[in-house]
């Protein structure tokens, strides 16, 4: 079963003006495939954070595969 990486990132703004994505949280999931990735990582996410929705934390969701 592959692994994935898969972080929640939340785009935040700096005096200037600039966009920064800070990591609100990293995991490592084992899933048959990168939507089953994805779902794990947010019922973990939310799970963590006593939430039901992850996206009060994170905008955007990113899953990478391990290098081949």
């Amino acid at each position: 079963m592959p692994s994935f990486s898969v972080r929640f990132m939340k785009i935040v703004c700096d005096d200037a003006g600039g966009e920064h994505r800070a990591c609100q949280a990293a995991f490592k999931v084992d899933a048959a495939s990168l939507s089953a990735a994805a779902q794990q990582a947010e019922t973990d996410f939310c799970r963590q954070r006593r939430v039901r929705d992850w996206t009060i934390f994170a905008d955007v969701l990113e899953l990478r595969t391990p290098p081949a």
